[in-house]
């Protein structure tokens, strides 16, 4: 879709069009993604696997970065029509994609930078394999209540950090760092939904016992 002539200019460093004007260079990185996440299933044949409406989506995405390179280099030489035409065909194939109507080339465009933003402004998609194991929906039940023995009781529905850890609990926190507090009136451990440090910390403490069982020795009620 991109012309040889305009690889030779860069975009200007802030172009009206867009706000602020998109790296190339990350763009490519996610168009990369996207079509990986299309053709993953395809190429492995388990395309039921994955969330309906899923691979469409990726697709559709790739089209829509491909055209905003496009479109930014052509606005980098707005003498050249070649590169202008280019950018309106690669709008109007994302449109194609929509089942929408193609439009003339600047209608064209303009409609491409709002496509866009508003990608940009929306959540990031999750892949079906996502090492948070959402399955690609972003959501995931997430333990909050526990046994005093550690069985979990209760799960409620979390955004899914893609597989990264919780920002830890220091050991000064009335949770211990565990993540998890000891509330005596229901005798079962809660999630520590934040940080609290504990006055008391640093104090001599009494004898410990197993991970699970030190809630009711060592924590403070509620």
């Amino acid at each position: 879709m991109l012309t040889s002539h305009a690889t030779t200019t860069s975009p200007a460093a802030a172009h009206p069009a867009y706000t602020p004007t998109p790296s190339i260079p990350l763009l490519i990185t996610e168009l990369a993604h996207e079509e990986f996440w299309a053709r993953y299933a395809k190429l492995r044949s388990d395309a039921e696997h994955f969330a309906p409406g899923y691979l469409a989506a990726r697709e559709r995405t790739a089209l829509l970065l491909r055209a905003v390179i496009a479109d930014l280099f052509a606005l980098a030489d707005p003498a050249n029509p070649l590169a202008a035409g280019d950018a309106a065909a690669a709008a109007n194939a994302v449109r194609r994609k929509s089942w929408q109507m193609q439009l003339p080339a600047e209608p064209a465009r303009a409609w491409l930078r709002e496509e866009y933003e508003a990608w940009r402004n929306s959540d990031e998609p999750h892949p079906p394999n996502c090492p948070g194991h959402c399955g690609g929906t972003g959501i995931v039940l997430e333990t909050t209540t526990w046994q005093d023995d550690g069985a979990p009781v209760w799960a409620e529905p979390a955004d899914c950090r893609r597989g990264e850890e919780d920002d830890p609990h220091f050991n000064d926190c009335l949770c211990r760092g565990t993540g998890r507090r000891w509330n005596a009136e229901y005798r079962e451990y809660q999630r520590c939904e934040r940080y609290t440090s504990d006055s008391a910390y640093g104090r001599p403490a009494r004898p410990e016992r197993e991970t699970w069982d030190a809630g009711p020795l060592d924590q403070e009620p509620f």
